[in-house]
């Protein structure tokens, strides 16, 4: 078996693909499909990407199509969060939650207890990135998306401080993935980039998977990784 056929355990930086607030299903599952296709065909044993699931918790609708997409997604092996009220992450039996206020930390433990993936959205906050390490969470994100991308420095403060995941929120390409595989990301959020691909979900999906382990490869070489 040459070193090409054995497959690794996990990618160190995953894809974090944000879904919703408006879901019209059978268009999320048929492209989640292609994009989990690309994923579960890669050189990896097991996978290291997530699915986020944004939207109005209180309605009924909502939570009735995030729990079918949520299921998809397990049953594809990929991670899935909500971001917002615990409780209606409980209800859409997601993997974990993305907190938004350390407020909703005590009903984020009661709803998850040991098992449930819980992070906090710290935006541009060192601060917060703090209050989340002491609180011993899961994972941070770093960033309030769209077009604005976090300050690299508030992740190297973090990689300095905790080795714990920060995702990078923003509208991360192909074309800049390396810097922040560099930077010491953990998850890039690729749903802007993957979803409005030109030539399909699938290349987006196949770009940022290959942007990504170029960046590794190359960190490997000069010993970095």
């Amino acid at each position: 078996m040459t070193d090409k056929d054995t497959k690794k355990g996990a990618p160190p930086v995953g894809l974090w693909i944000r879904v919703g607030p408006d879901l019209a299903v059978e268009e999320v599952i048929r492209d989640l499909r292609q994009i989990f296709f690309v994923i579960n065909g890669s050189d990896y044993e097991r996978n290291m990407h997530v699915v986020e699931i944004i939207g109005d918790g209180e309605d009924p609708d909502f939570r009735e199509k995030a729990a079918f997409i949520a299921d998809f997604a397990k049953r594809s092996g990929i991670a899935t969060l909500y971001r917002g009220d615990p409780s209606v992450a409980r209800e859409i039996d997601v993997d974990g939650v993305t907190l938004e206020t350390l407020e909703d930390l005590p009903c984020a433990r009661e709803r998850f207890g040991e098992d449930g993936i819980i992070g906090l959205a710290c935006g541009t906050s060192r601060e917060q990135a703090c209050a989340a390490h002491d609180a011993a969470l899961d994972f941070v994100t770093f960033g309030t998306g769209g077009a604005v991308m976090p300050n690299p420095e508030d992740l190297r403060f973090w990689t300095i401080l905790s080795d714990k995941p920060a995702v990078i929120e923003g509208h991360v390409t192909n074309d800049h993935a390396g810097y922040w595989v560099r930077a010491g990301a953990s998850f890039l959020d690729s749903g802007d980039y993957i979803w409005s691909h030109g030539k399909g979900v699938m290349q987006g999906t196949v770009n940022m998977l290959y942007a990504i382990d170029l960046a590794l490869a190359e960190m490997e070489k000069e010993g970095q990784a």
